[in-house]
């Protein structure tokens, strides 16, 4: 019996010694399953302006994977334009760098055999299909296939369009076009914000139609964008910084404050004036509490009425006086009819355009504001047809006002 109980006391030793080798065996061990590692589709370059997060690399391997996918599938294309963009980082210091291009595809393409076609050839990539949408292409209805990145930066959801692939939709053989003409309006583009960077100064001195720059002063850039914008048969206004309502909001250290002397006012709009050069008109840069005020508005007018300036009220303000207050002190003024760039969006900036354009053929005149980003340059550029086939005519702000 005792005999016996050691003999199952062995057994049972040995399948438990067994099983601990088979189990601490190298081929029977489980492999552990570890995540791929995500593809980092830009590279950082540290500038003194910040970090200049780069994905021109990722962009060309995405316009190659585009040639690739229309020659596969046999569909015609041709570049409209192309090259380098850069924006302004949103949470750090920096920018954000991608190459850009668009393309005209043959009227009877397919959006959906596009989109098949390109979806093939991303993968590995890092670029996607990222929208189709109905849009416009000179005035007439076209279908836009958008193409691009979709990755995060420094925690951040972040979208770059790369390619941009426009495709014709005809209507039917005598059929009007979509865009009819309204009627006839001139419509001046006041671009603020000139000085702080020079991304976008070649995007605007190089656009087709005229523009008006308005620059700040004392800025790194202030003097390339004037020079460049008068060299290029634009014109220039000084944008001078004057008290927002909100002191955190104030974002020059050299701004006209409501606290100031009339005396003070006047030396700093003088100084201000001569800092930027060729200009020939002034409108305010934030500015809804000094506008508000007649007593400074009076002493910066006074100034530009010497200096033979017109005076645009930016009208940051429903309380702003500074319109009416430039008209008695027998200026020639304007004000802003609308805003194109309360959201930093290519597709909101061209419904603010369609906006303007009809303000400005209600009225026959109408001055809007946008700002020296890339989107709106985008936008600008690629609404000017449509814009004109509703009757719209691109004139300098100085043409506008009275």
């Amino acid at each position: 019996m005792f005999k016996s109980s050691k003999i199952r006391l062995l057994l049972v030793l040995m399948a438990l010694g067994a099983l601990i080798f088979y189990l601490n065996s190298p081929e029977q061990k489980p492999k552990e399953t570890v995540a791929p590692k995500q593809q980092q589709l830009y590279t950082l370059e540290k500038t003194g302006a910040g970090a200049v997060a780069d994905y021109t690399a990722s962009a060309q391997r995405i316009h190659a994977a585009v040639d690739k996918s229309l020659a596969g599938a046999k569909l015609e294309s041709r570049k409209l334009q192309e090259g380098g963009r850069e924006t302004p980082r949103t949470s750090v210091e920096g920018s954000i760098r991608w190459h850009a291009r668009q393309m005209l595809l043959a009227a009877d393409t397919q959006p959906e055999a596009v989109r098949q076609a390109l979806a093939a050839q991303l993968l590995n990539t890092g670029g996607e299909v990222l929208a189709t949408e109905n849009d416009n292409y000179q005035g007439q209805p076209a279908a836009r296939v958008d193409v691009g990145i979709r990755d995060k930066l420094a925690g951040e959801p972040l979208v770059i369009v790369t390619d941009r692939l426009f495709i014709p939709l005809p209507g039917k053989k005598g059929e009007p076009p979509v865009v009819k003409p309204l009627g006839h309006g001139n419509l001046a583009l006041l671009i603020d914000d000139f000085g702080y960077s020079a991304e976008t100064i070649s995007s605007f001195a190089a656009m087709p139609r005229p523009v008006t720059f308005a620059v700040l002063p004392y800025r790194p850039y202030s003097n390339e964008a004037a020079s460049r914008a008068l060299s290029a048969g634009h014109q220039v206004m000084l944008h001078l910084p004057m008290e927002p309502l909100s002191a955190a909001e104030q974002s020059e250290a050299s701004t006209i404050m409501v606290a100031m002397s009339d005396q003070e006012i006047r030396d700093m709009t003088a100084k201000a004036i001569k800092a930027v050069p060729g200009i020939i008109g002034v409108n305010n840069h934030q500015g809804s509490k000094a506008t508000g005020d007649r007593r400074v508005m009076k002493a910066v007018l006074g100034v530009l009425k010497a200096n033979n300036l017109f005076f645009v009220d930016s009208r940051t303000s429903g309380q702003s006086i500074a319109a009416d207050a430039a008209r008695q002190a027998g200026l020639r003024t304007g004000s802003n009819e609308i805003f194109l760039d309360g959201r930093n969006e290519v597709e909101y900036i061209k419904g603010q355009l369609r906006t303007a354009a009809r303000l400005a053929i209600r009225d026959g005149n109408a001055i809007a504001i946008g700002h020296a980003r890339p989107a709106t340059a985008i936008a600008v550029r690629e609404m000017i047809p449509e814009l004109e086939a509703m009757g719209v005519k691109f004139v300098f702000v100085s043409q506008v006002i009275r």
